[in-house]
C-alpha cells in the first residue's frame, strides 16, 4: 500500500506540474477581455490609444533607423570603400567576413532550412539549443574584427556605421511580412546591399584618402 500510494502520490505531482506548464503557455486573451469589461468606455478608448501611439512610435523609430543606415551607405558608400580602399586591414578583415558568413549560414540554415523544408517547430531551441551562444560569441567577434579592419579607413566612426547598420537591420523587420517570406526578404536586403556600391556615383564621402605611400 505505501508504494501504490507512493505511486500515485508522484502520478498526481506530474499532472499537476503539466496543468501549470499548460496555463502558462495558454493566452491571456480572456483575462485582458474581463479586465477591460470592469472599465469605462474613456479608459476602454485610452487603452486602445496607448496601443496605437505605441504602434506609431515603433514605426517611426524603425523607419527613422532603416533611412539613417540608407543615408550612411550612400554617403560612405561604405561597400566600395570595404572592398577597394587600400588603407583596410585585409587579415582582419578576411576574419572577420568569414565569421560574418558563418552567421548567415546559420541563420539560413536555423530560420530556412530547419523551419521551412523540415517543418522543425523552434529549431533554435529543441534541435540546436547551442545555436544562439555559438552566434553570439562569433557575433561579437565579427563586431570588432570589423572595427580593427576599417579602423585605418574611419577610425572611431566605424563604431558609430556599425551601430546604425546593426540597428537599421534589425528595424528592417518591422515593415516585411511575418514568417517564411519576411525571413527571405531580410536575407534579400541584407545581400542586395553589398551591391549599392554599383548604384552609388561616388567614391565615399566620409573617409580617409590614402597617402602617397599607401596608394603605392
Amino acid at each position: 500500500m505505501p508504494a501504490k500510494a507512493q505511486r500515485y502520490g508522484k502520478l498526481a505531482q506530474d499532472e499537476t506540474k503539466a496543468g501549470l506548464r499548460a496555463r502558462k503557455t495558454r493566452p491571456d486573451s480572456d483575462s485582458e477581455t474581463e479586465d477591460e469589461s470592469k472599465l469605462s468606455e474613456r479608459e476602454i478608448a485610452k487603452k486602445k490609444w496607448v496601443r496605437r501611439l505605441r504602434w506609431a512610435w515603433r514605426k517611426l523609430t524603425a523607419a527613422f533607423w532603416v533611412s539613417l543606415a540608407c543615408f550612411t551607405i550612400y554617403y560612405t558608400n561604405f561597400f566600395r570603400v570595404m572592398w577597394e580602399s587600400p588603407l583596410v586591414n585585409r587579415t582582419y578583415f578576411y576574419l572577420a567576413f568569414a565569421c560574418l558568413a558563418f552567421n548567415m549560414s546559420m541563420l539560413g540554415y536555423l530560420a530556412l532550412w530547419c523551419t521551412v523544408v523540415l517543418k522543425i517547430e523552434e529549431p533554435w531551441e529543441t534541435k540546436h539549443p547551442k545555436a544562439i551562444p555559438v552566434m553570439a560569441i562569433v557575433g561579437f567577434s565579427t563586431v570588432w574584427l570589423f572595427f580593427f579592419a576599417l579602423w585605418p579607413v574611419w577610425g572611431l566612426l566605424t563604431l558609430v556605421i556599425q551601430l546604425i547598420f546593426f540597428l537599421g537591420f534589425v528595424s528592417a523587420g518591422q515593415f516585411l511580412p511575418s514568417g517564411t517570406p519576411g525571413a527571405v526578404l531580410m536575407f534579400v536586403i541584407f545581400f542586395g546591399a553589398f551591391f549599392t556600391s554599383e548604384l552609388i556615383p561616388h567614391e565615399g564621402l566620409a573617409h580617409y584618402t590614402p597617402g602617397p605611400s599607401s596608394s603605392r
